[in-house]
């Protein structure tokens, strides 16, 4: 490996891109929950919850992973 600066290594540098874009990829999935909270709160066409389970179940989801990433890397 070739160091960038000091102990900086590339695979470092790497490593915190890919949890930055894990952080903003769970605040986008959470935008995703407040928007299907707006749509189903305005718009009834009665298969609401089935919507929010899988808006949910993607959110919890992606802070998994993020978490999973924060104890892996």
């Amino acid at each position: 490996m070739i160091p960038l600066v000091g102990s900086i290594t590339i695979w470092f540098v790497a490593k915190i891109f890919v949890i930055i874009a894990l952080a903003i990829y769970a605040v986008f999935a959470g935008v995703v929950l407040k928007q299907i909270k707006m749509m189903t709160d305005t718009i009834e066409v009665g298969f609401e919850t089935p919507i929010i389970f899988i808006g949910l179940a993607h959110f919890l989801f992606a802070v998994g992973v993020l978490v999973f990433a924060l104890i892996i890397l």
